[in-house]
């Protein structure tokens, strides 16, 4: 193409593109993504299925290959003689359509609402709940992280919801995407512990109790000694901080808000308004038995995971799924 057509055809794509709104915009991104050969998802996840190399009905290393189904290698177990797959009893297990698995994996990492990937990726609005919840559900609750260096942590209250739900479990009228709740008691609202080091590393524990016990059970094990603790006024940090043998920096109020120019709370307090922001802004409130799936979500956006990464944490093997 000569160099004069070539910029009269750029600058008519550039005004379309602006033209467009961000999910059709994200379409064309996909497009164009789809014509770059991509490695499948069987070739992406086989590594991981052969490091822990077991069945998983039983947990014998001993299985041979058994045929394929729909182009999948399927094995059958020599002690239990149970047959499975790669996604047997994960939760990508019986998932349909892993061809663009990928392409929705790009939706989470951008954040988008279940509206927008659907479009993007052309499934069902149900298949998009599905696969969001799917995607989420193995690091869902998982809090591994180490913390060291200086840490920063702080709780965080949500108003405690049954979004989606027909029937509410408690008597009470419901709540426009759980506002209007009284913030002078804790009363109907969800605690949840946020700590996060320099170096990015988050925990994110949803407290059954805003209690000082509570708050230990979920922080120390994480916390590597002789760090430096940044917390606010409460109490429940110094006897952490004096049991890990930290430095604690009490951030009191209003009084004091950075420490020799390096300390402070004003990161984990940013995460915080983030997440507040995303979860009631484009999420429209979350109902409170999904919230620890949101949560691993953010620790992954967090993380700047990348679609294919998205889909490896995903990976992690779970119980209750069938083959």
């Amino acid at each position: 193409m000569k160099a004069k057509l070539f910029v009269s055809k750029l600058n008519q794509l550039t005004k379309a593109l602006i033209s467009m709104t961000p999910a059709q915009r994200e379409i064309v991104h996909q497009s164009i993504q789809a014509l770059d050969s991509e490695i499948s998802i069987d070739e992406l996840i086989q590594p991981l299925f052969d490091a822990k190399s077991q069945c998983p009905h039983c947990d014998s290393s001993q299985f041979k290959k058994w045929g394929k189904a729909g182009g999948i290698q399927r094995y059958r177990c020599n002690n239990c003689s149970k047959t499975f797959n790669n996604k047997t009893k994960t939760p990508l297990a019986r998932l349909h359509k892993s061809h663009i698995w990928q392409a929705y994996a790009h939706c989470m990492q951008l954040r988008l609402t279940l509206r927008q990937a659907a479009k993007i990726c052309d499934i069902n609005l149900k298949t998009a709940f599905l696969w969001r919840h799917r995607f989420l559900q193995a690091q869902a609750g998982k809090n591994d992280d180490k913390l060291s260096g200086i840490i920063e942590v702080d709780e965080f209250f949500l108003a405690y919801s049954e979004k989606g739900s027909k029937t509410l479990s408690y008597r009470q009228k419901a709540r426009n995407r759980g506002g209007n709740i009284d913030k002078r008691t804790k009363k109907g609202q969800v605690a949840i512990l946020l700590s996060i080091d320099r170096s990015k590393h988050m925990i994110a524990p949803i407290l059954s109790a805003n209690t000082s016990s509570e708050i230990a059970i979920n922080l120390i094990d994480n916390i590597e000694e002789n760090s430096v603790l940044c917390s606010d006024g409460s109490w429940a940090y110094v006897k952490i901080a004096a049991q890990k043998g930290c430095d604690h920096k009490r951030l009191i109020n209003n009084k004091i808000r950075v420490m020799e120019n390096i300390y402070h709370i004003q990161t984990v307090n940013g995460a915080i308004a983030n997440f507040k922001a995303w979860i009631n802004g484009s999420m429209k409130g979350v109902a409170t038995k999904y919230l620890s799936h949101y949560l691993a979500w953010f620790k992954e956006n967090s993380a700047k995971l990348d679609k294919q990464q998205i889909l490896l944490s995903a990976y992690g093997r779970q119980q209750h799924y069938g083959t």
